[in-house]
């Protein structure tokens, strides 16, 4: 069977990495005081990074429909299987738009699979997907979900108005955190929503709590495998901090898909069992 692999550019990976497999990516739109770039295309991570702490006006949008609905077509009639992984369907209308366009224009060979998450742990379902294909399996919602609870991530962003512009915390908590300089402990539930594991007043206080939480969840699983994650340059040394002893499988940047919706001081990992 040949099998294809689909994801929009809210999976973070090294830049020209090679899976081993067959995959082309659909990436977001990402919009800079109203102008429109490709995100990772027309806009490089830094530069997008350098506008977000400029205080410029940021947001994203989905994918172009009909480069989207062209992709989808063309690879129904390459490949017997073409599998599409995407953002978390609470946090985009992504995986909704593939699923229209995969009833509207029949396309039954094309899976599409919400990852209830974004960035590296989106990335971590990605590889979870492939390896379970490629080795004979059927692929639908029900074995991702599994990938979904096998799987913890936790991030920590310096600031709050990004997740408030996007109204994923509300005004008056995003304002209390301003006053008193909290740092949240960020993750993403099993349905796909942003939820809080607490707080902290300093980035090593996040780290220590993160480092704790990863702890505890590895010694749930086997064989457990880690991708960490960082935003601006400067949140490189917390994320070392936080990945000081683990076995790490990759390191990569935060998007600005992603950026756009936490800020560009971000940094986090997600750790899962092996694939």
């Amino acid at each position: 069977m040949r099998n294809i692999y689909l994801f929009d550019s809210s999976v973070d990976y090294q830049h020209g990495l090679d899976f081993g497999v067959p995959t082309d990516v659909f990436p977001l739109r990402v919009y800079v005081d109203e102008r429109e770039y490709i995100d990772k295309v027309t806009i490089t991570d830094e530069e997008f990074y350098n506008f977000a702490l400029s205080s410029a006006k940021i947001g994203t949008s989905q994918p172009n429909l009909e480069m989207l609905r062209e992709k989808l077509a063309r690879y129904s009639k390459e490949y017997d299987n073409v599998y599409v992984v995407t953002i978390s369907q609470k946090l985009s209308g992504t995986n909704d738009t593939v699923s229209a366009i995969i009833q509207n224009d029949n396309l039954k060979n094309v899976t599409v699979l919400d990852s209830k998450s974004g960035s590296v742990k989106t990335t971590y379902v990605l590889y979870k997907v492939i390896n379970a294909a490629e080795n004979g399996l059927k692929v639908n919602q029900n074995i991702v979900n599994g990938f979904v609870r096998d799987s913890l991530l936790v991030f920590t962003v310096s600031s709050l108005e990004y997740l408030e512009r996007g109204g994923r915390i509300g005004r008056a908590k995003a304002l209390i955190g301003k006053l008193l300089r909290i740092k949240p402990i960020l993750s993403t539930d099993d349905d796909g929503y942003t939820t809080s594991l607490g707080m902290e007043r300093t980035h090593d206080g996040c780290i220590n709590k993160m480092r704790a939480l990863t702890k505890n969840f590895i010694e749930k699983i086997e064989n457990p495998i880690i991708i960490g994650g960082y935003g601006v340059s400067s949140m490189k040394q917390y994320l070392d901090k936080l990945l000081k002893g683990f076995k790490v499988h990759s390191v990569v940047r935060i998007g600005p898909a992603i950026s756009a919706h936490v800020g560009p001081e971000v940094f986090g990992l997600v750790v899962g069992r092996g694939f």
